[in-house]
């Protein structure tokens, strides 16, 4: 499934969106439409593993995976 993320250029000030799909890869390569400068974006910290928590004796705590926590402006860095 296709999101529309904003990403802010390393190169210039200027904020953009794009629309990707979040794939098992840990990086999104993008281009700035106004500088044309390629940028690499890092997914790992904003991947967080959801769990699920059973309340009974034991109090168990199942992990669930993984899920994306994105903010409003993905950062974008030079690539390389």
């Amino acid at each position: 499934m296709k999101k529309r993320f904003t990403f802010k250029c390393w190169n210039c000030p200027r904020t953009y969106t794009s629309l990707r799909e979040l794939t098992d890869q840990q990086q999104l390569l993008v281009a700035c439409p106004y500088c044309n400068a390629q940028a690499v974006v890092d997914l790992q910290p904003f991947r967080k593993e959801k769990k699920n928590v059973l309340r009974g004796k034991g109090s168990e705590e199942q992990s669930l995976g993984y899920e994306f926590q994105f903010p409003n402006i993905l950062p974008t860095q030079k690539p390389g």
